[in-house]
């Protein structure tokens, strides 16, 4: 019985298990899909709290994948789960004595701490550590990180280079890029033979209601993927962390919430802000 079977609920009985099976390695932009997790980021705003960051669950993510690429493949490949799993981002080594010259870099620190957990959640799902660039923390850093300036270099280029590496040992496996940084997809075409069969990209859609949320370039349109791309912020129900989610019944809400114990069926699922609108009224 293939991997996928597990992760979509099928019994040996229902599933159509052949020797036709295609694993897919997934490549995280981490410094990307962070930024969507944050508070009042888009994934963050589609929550019942905005204002919290997003937890995201790194597995169901994995699941979400394996299902959201078994239908767009359909039955003539089967997808058998996860392959190898890059995670890529920078991450800052705070100095053990920070000089009195510097300005504050507490909110600094808190960003880093954040970070470190993100990236050990990734780590216990299966991503490889070795896409993680440890950068010691420089006085000239702290001014363009508080005036949001910063940018990181190395992250981009080891990403493609590896998919490029992979690409070319693994032809018949799947190759998914997580992130909204289209900038590397040029290189992408260029380099990788048959891009546009063999790379997906689970991203942001760039057309977004609330044009802040656009994270993802119209460029996009340009790269003919036979895959369609995976929209990360359609699916937010169904990759965050908890045991169970739902979305609000409000119909003018439709935010999505965990609850540690499941609603009654007899009940409509209601995030707390519209429980406790509703009890005022």
């Amino acid at each position: 019985m293939c991997g996928l079977c597990v992760w979509v609920g099928l019994s040996f009985s229902d599933a159509v298990c052949d020797s036709s099976l295609m694993r897919f390695n997934v490549y995280v932009d981490g410094s990307w899909l962070f930024k969507q997790c944050g508070p009042e980021k888009l994934l963050a705003n589609r929550m019942e709290f905005p204002t919290q960051s997003f937890r995201l669950d790194f597995q169901k993510l994995l699941g979400l994948l394996g299902k959201e690429l078994s239908e767009r493949i359909g039955d003539k490949d089967k997808i058998d789960g996860p392959g190898d799993l890059f995670f890529y981002t920078a991450l800052f080594v705070m100095p053990d004595e920070v000089d009195p010259e510097w300005p504050d870099i507490s909110v600094i620190r808190r960003g880093v701490e954040a970070r470190e957990r993100f990236i050990s959640e990734a780590k216990q799902a299966g991503f490889q550590d070795s896409g993680i660039f440890h950068v010691p923390l420089r006085r000239w850093m702290v001014d363009k990180l508080n005036e949001r300036r910063y940018q990181e270099k190395m992250v981009d280029t080891s990403l493609v280079a590896r998919l490029v590496e992979r690409t070319i040992n693994a032809p018949d496996t799947i190759h998914v890029v997580v992130s909204g940084d289209l900038d590397m997809l040029p290189g992408i075409k260029t380099v990788v033979p048959d891009y546009s069969r063999r790379v997906v990209l689970l991203t942001t859609h760039p057309d977004q209601y609330d044009r802040s949320e656009a994270q993802s370039s119209f460029r996009l349109s340009q790269f003919d993927f036979e895959i369609e791309p995976i929209y990360i912020e359609r699916h937010v129900g169904e990759i965050v962390r908890g045991t169970y989610p739902y979305r609000c019944s409000n119909k003018t809400c439709g935010c999505v919430f965990v609850r540690e114990r499941k609603i009654p069926k007899a009940s409509n699922p209601v995030c707390k802000p519209c429980h406790d609108r509703r009890g005022a009224s």
